[in-house]
């Protein structure tokens, strides 16, 4: 970890202590409690490939405080392990990893300066570390990365079921393995030499709105959220059509519009249906562009790209408790603006590149009692491209699991 993140931390434990110790002083009226543990085994199976028994496991708690009539703190500890394998979009396209740890603390402060006004500030600190293969050892991994973060929001209410938000993120990412996969013989572009060309720092203000309307005697509720993100790399340099680097420094600008709704049935007293609409919208610009060594090309605006979302999940619920059966589809297009496609040698064509992804999900949650339930589920995933060259990055497979196990809410 950098200078700068060992400061942040630092300071946001301190400040996160600071309110926790001074709760007694301010006479906190309430404390309440949540806590979720789940442990799932089974299998996945990624192409041709079989595994032995892996899993899913985590756990989350938070111990939010009201202190007095107008603050609140919020502290959340959110630590999970997969054993399945995933492919992940962290250098600009698709690459395979075996297993994935997420750890994440955060506190959040909440200042209540009217009825209908709320102010929140905060901060956190994430931390994944990456398998690339199995005999990876935790914390080695090339692609193992920290997020420190910081948060300021508003928010209005404007009726009952209806307010606007309105915030700002800093974070920066460090990806404290790294140095240069072209050091290492990698496939990658000339833009990637230096020693933390991954490492970026983020301004994300993003606006909000939720709402609810009714539906059959019931109440449907959506929001609509815009989030745009400007990144700029620390240590990463433009590309130039020579191949070689210019004292410019990489800087993108993400873009993200998000829609949800979900809408719901009510057939029996035993028998009702959840239907969660999802919509979104990315688009990524850059500055980079990418110099092939292999093929001496210059390949201009490689990394802008638009992705398309959307998705449909059914949750039936039945029986008191209840008994929950679910099921969903989503499907992903991302479209690259200038990227040209490769065939199996790396020789390149005249179109576009373009990914297709499908993800189905099918769900069985079975309640023991209030707090403890039984889970079953199955997760499928399709990749399709017209890419052909995937010597570096994983743009098509297929992949299948399914896991069995318990949860526990408190």
């Amino acid at each position: 970890m950098n200078l700068k993140a060992v400061k942040f931390s630092s300071l946001s434990l301190l400040v996160f202590f600071g309110l926790i110790g001074s709760a007694p002083l301010i006479s906190a009226s309430e404390v309440s409690y949540v806590f979720n543990a789940r442990l799932l085994g089974g299998q996945y199976f990624f192409e041709n490939q079989e595994s032995e028994l892996s899993g899913d496991a985590g756990i989350v708690f938070s111990p939010a405080v009201k202190l007095g009539d107008r603050w609140s703190i919020v502290p959340i500890i959110n630590s999970s392990w997969r054993g399945t394998k995933s492919v992940k979009d962290l250098v600009g396209g698709g690459t395979l990893f075996q297993q994935t740890q997420d750890h994440m603390g955060s506190a959040k402060a909440v200042y209540q300066f009217s009825e209908k006004l709320q102010f929140k500030g905060g901060g956190g600190y994430h931390l994944q570390l990456l398998k690339e293969t199995k005999d990876e050892s935790w914390g080695k991994g090339l692609f193992d990365y920290e997020k420190p973060w910081l948060n300021f929001e508003m928010e209005r209410t404007l009726s009952r079921d209806s307010a606007i938000r309105l915030g700002y993120d800093y974070f920066w990412i460090d990806f404290r393995n790294y140095t240069s996969l072209e050091s290492q013989q990698r496939d990658l572009g000339r833009e990637n030499v230096g020693a933390k060309t991954l490492d970026t720092q983020n301004h994300a203000p993003y606006l909000s709105w939720r709402s609810a309307f009714g539906f059959f005697g019931q109440t449907a509720k959506y929001d609509l959220t815009y989030y745009h993100t400007l990144r700029s790399f620390t240590d990463q340099k433009v590309v130039l059509p020579t191949g070689e680097l210019s004292t410019d420094k990489r800087s993108d600008t993400n873009m993200i519009a998000t829609a949800n709704m979900t809408l719901p049935y009510f057939f029996t007293d035993r028998l009702k249906l959840l239907q969660d609409y999802r919509l979104a919208a990315s688009v990524l610009s850059s500055n980079q562009s990418n110099y092939d060594a292999a093929k001496t090309r210059f390949n201009d605006n490689y990394y802008a790209y638009k992705e398309y979302t959307v998705g449909l999940n059914n949750s039936f619920l039945l029986g008191t408790l209840p008994w929950i059966v679910s099921g969903g589809f989503t499907y992903v297009r991302r479209a690259y603006d200038s990227r040209l496609t490769q065939n199996d040698g790396g020789d390149y064509g005249s179109e576009k590149i373009g990914v297709n992804e499908y993800y189905a999900n099918l769900g069985v949650t079975y309640p023991v009692n209030k707090n403890f339930r039984v889970q079953a589920l199955g997760n499928f995933g399709w990749s399709r491209s017209n890419m052909k060259y995937e010597r570096t990055y994983q743009y098509h497979y297929e992949t299948f699991s399914y896991l069995l196990g318990v949860i526990y809410d408190y």
